[in-house]
């Protein structure tokens, strides 16, 4: 309990300190053991100013913020300088949750790497621009969340390792942005929902078995989704709305799965609409509905039991 409440006041009195002392707010906090817990709020000392969180965990079920990132253990906000947050964990049971607000101007880069079994990392990212994040998870069992709303420019990667791990995020009024996520191992879950995006990806890789990706496009521009599943009895679903008022809407789905009983759903309602499924394997199936103009679909499906189903209207 003792460690604990010095790991808080600590990082609290490296931001308070560091704000007075210069333009330059900088908290870095190092933990070893067990059920240690860190927090740190930083607000700028002028409008210029730099914000550097760098918070280091070793030690089984240490949290920066609350268990599961139900509290946020780094606060960053109403900054238009410099931003960078980095945290390591390594360990079990460990968890991590960073919130910035109405940060931007500048690239913001957060890093967030966790090596370990039954990891979490939650990220929200509120009003900002030119964010930058990258979310590492080795081991078994991670869960990833990610927020992203009213950002400007953009870019949020994830990888994982390990045996069912799980990743969701949502992004709204993004431009420039795709969320890349990557997980190699069994029974994987990958989530991806955006909204109003601009020149935004998806791009979701899963190499394993029992992976499902499941990716939801709204009211973007010159979008696009790609799926690439490698293993057996994985789930591809993508569904894409474009904007009907934009005629230069290129939206395209590709979903590649290569294994054994893999299904992929597509639904596109837009413009420029372009569909392309390639599963090699057994009992495949593959579904895809298109409503709007300039359809395209193609889909390529070897081996045994595969059936398709095309709608365009």
């Amino acid at each position: 309990m003792q460690s604990q409440l010095s790991a808080i006041a600590l990082g609290v009195v490296l931001a308070c300190a560091s704000q007075f002392a210069s333009a330059q707010s900088v908290v870095t906090l190092t933990q070893q053991g067990n059920g240690n817990t860190a927090f740190t709020e930083q607000l700028p000392a002028s409008p210029s100013a730099s914000l550097n969180a760098t918070i280091t965990q070793i030690g089984d079920n240490n949290h920066v913020g609350g268990p599961g990132g139900t509290t946020d253990g780094i606060r960053q906000l109403n900054i238009a300088g410099p931003v960078f947050v980095d945290v390591l964990q390594k360990g079990t049971g460990n968890n991590a949750g960073v919130t910035q607000d109405k940060v931007g101007g500048v690239p913001t880069f957060d890093r967030i790497t966790q090596l370990g079994n039954t990891n979490s990392a939650t990220l929200r990212l509120l009003a900002s621009s030119d964010l930058y994040a990258y979310i590492d998870q080795a081991g078994n069992g991670n869960v990833i969340n990610a927020l992203q709303v009213t950002a400007g420019t953009g870019e949020l990667h994830s990888i994982q390792n390990g045996d069912a791990n799980r990743t969701t995020v949502f992004q709204r009024s993004t431009a420039y942005s795709g969320p890349y996520i990557e997980q190699n191992g069994d029974g994987n879950v990958a989530s991806v929902y955006m909204d109003g995006a601009v020149f935004g990806g998806t791009g979701i890789r899963q190499i394993g078995t029992q992976n499902s990706a499941d990716t939801v496009q709204t009211d973007s521009d010159e979008s696009g989704i790609s799926i690439d599943q490698l293993g057996v009895g994985n789930q591809a679903s993508a569904n894409l709305h474009g904007s009907a008022s934009e005629l230069d809407d290129n939206d395209r789905i590709e979903i590649h799965q290569n294994g054994l009983g893999n299904h992929a759903k597509v639904i596109q309602t837009g413009v420029r609409n372009l569909v392309t499924i390639g599963q090699l394997g057994n009992a495949n199936t593959a579904l895809v509905s298109q409503a709007g103009q300039d359809w395209v679909a193609h889909v390529s499906q070897i081996g045994n039991g595969n059936w398709t189903n095309i709608y365009q209207h």
